[in-house]
């Protein structure tokens, strides 16, 4: 065995093997923990013993018998210890801890709420959840995916609430996908997502206590190993624009938060179109004391205003690229300073004018509103868009550039569930949890769930 094993490795320097009278223990050094081999298997070998049934002698969390010599493999690939004699064919876990323990979120943080998130050990992920959620409803079911990698992904569903046909939905999916390696959940994107429009249809989150929120709604998560993020499906566009943060505040103060999210949205989207189809094509549409500012503004400037608003959009999205990819400890120093020299300095050199300084970068900080890079990406091709059609037609181009995006969103499904829901159709329980809130919802959504009613502790 071990030399049939020492083959297929191609002489790895970490797989170890034990001789210990007439068993033997094969293990990779680099996973697998030597305290652990030592407590569950060597200390309880004598040297110069026979063992016959090693059943009786080796412990641990996780021992089972195996024979299937590629089920073998992917166990010692896993951090198990293969023990073995003429009788018995035995693996026993004995992982190594390489993994980073919990840690507060980073890409969702929230001043209300529990403060951990998850990492990149899939049991631990999924030990986050269940001490949430303490029922055997919650069903998990093991996929392995990559020919070469074999990634453990785990797909969760509470059985009595989430609806079947989204379950195998889901499981279609995950079946039908052929790759050589999974590397990072967030590639499961372009596999089980729907891909016609560059909004997104998963929501990605690291909160666990986002995940059980969702799987109380009716929704399906998939966790898998190596990756400290989660997918939520389906999820709509109005859970891109809603945070975990807002249950946890009163109904009162953050309904005014989410009021003012939508206006965001609407300014980071339509503000570039709209300033150039006035300025260009529709001036008569301001106040005259207005325009004058606009022009005084803009005198000197010889690119017109659509090369201006290019031009601002392009260094913006290059600061924020930066700040992205900068340590954490520098980032932003260096976008911010950065900002300031070039809009100064463009405003000095008549390539930009003040106004559309302002303009671009109130666009983009009310674009900064959302903490989900899937759904900023997305607003940009949009506004992207309105702005060209706005150059070519005005006022009227603006419009039916809008309509045309509704129509585009409004046609858009996620697992078969309209994407605008839950306004379009109309559903007032998940409404008066995403879009507006009430202190007290007793109701699920008919459109996720079987069972409506929400169970009183």
């Amino acid at each position: 065995m071990y030399e049939r094993l020492k083959k297929d490795f191609n002489e790895t320097k970490d797989l170890k093997y034990k001789n210990i009278g007439n068993v033997h223990v094969v293990f990779l050094e680099s996973l697998c923990s030597s305290d652990a081999v030592n407590e569950f298997i060597l200390k309880n070998l004598t040297i110069g013993k026979d063992f016959y049934f090693l059943k009786d002698i080796v412990s641990g969390p996780n021992v089972v018998f195996e024979t299937d010599y590629d089920k073998i493999k992917d166990f010692l690939m896993s951090g198990f210890a293969l023990v073995y004699n003429e009788e018995d064919m035995l693996v026993c876990e004995c992982k190594a801890n390489i993994f980073r323990s919990v840690s507060t979120p980073t890409s969702e943080p929230s001043v209300n709420g529990p403060k951990d998130s998850f990492n990149e050990n899939i049991q631990m992920n999924l030990g986050l959840i269940r001490r949430r959620i303490r029922t055997d409803n919650l069903v998990t079911e093991d996929f392995s995916l990559g020919r070469k990698t074999k990634t453990q992904v785990s797909l969760l569903y509470v059985s009595d609430i989430a609806k079947k046909k989204h379950v195998n939905e889901v499981k279609k999916r995950l079946k039908g996908i052929d790759i050589d390696g999974l590397i990072d959940i967030e590639s499961l994107h372009a596999y089980i997502g729907d891909t016609k429009s560059t909004l997104p249809t998963l929501m990605k989150t690291e909160r666990p206590d986002k995940v059980c929120t969702s799987l109380l709604e009716g929704k399906i998560v998939l966790i898998a190993d190596n990756s400290p993020y989660a997918l939520i499906m389906p999820a709509f566009f109005a859970d891109f624009i809603n945070p975990q943060g807002d249950l946890y505040v009163k109904a009162i103060n953050v309904n005014f938060l989410k009021l003012l999210r939508f206006v965001c949205l609407i300014i980071t989207i339509i503000l570039p179109g709209l300033y150039i189809s006035i300025i260009n094509y529709n001036p008569e549409t301001i106040p005259l004391n207005l325009l004058l500012a606009f022009q005084s503004a803009k005198s000197g400037v010889p690119f017109p205003s659509a090369f201006e608003a290019i031009f601002m959009i392009l260094v913006c999205s290059i600061l924020r690229e930066s700040d992205i990819r900068f340590p954490s400890n520098y980032g932003s120093s260096i976008s911010i300073l950065g900002a300031l020299i070039l809009g100064e300095a463009a405003v000095s050199a008549n390539i930009a004018s003040p106004i559309m300084i302002i303009i671009i970068g109130l666009t983009f900080i009310t674009g900064l509103v959302f903490n989900s890079g899937d759904i900023i990406d997305g607003v940009r091709s949009y506004r992207l868009f309105l702005l060209f059609i706005s150059t070519i037609l005005g006022l009227y181009g603006l419009m039916l550039g809008i309509f045309l995006l509704l129509l585009q969103v409004a046609s858009m499904k996620t697992f078969g569930e309209p994407y605008l829901y839950p306004i379009a159709p109309f559903d007032k329980p998940y409404f008066f949890r995403t879009i507006l809130k009430k202190n007290k919802e007793t109701k699920r959504s008919k459109v996720l769930s079987n069972n409506v009613t929400r169970v009183k502790s």
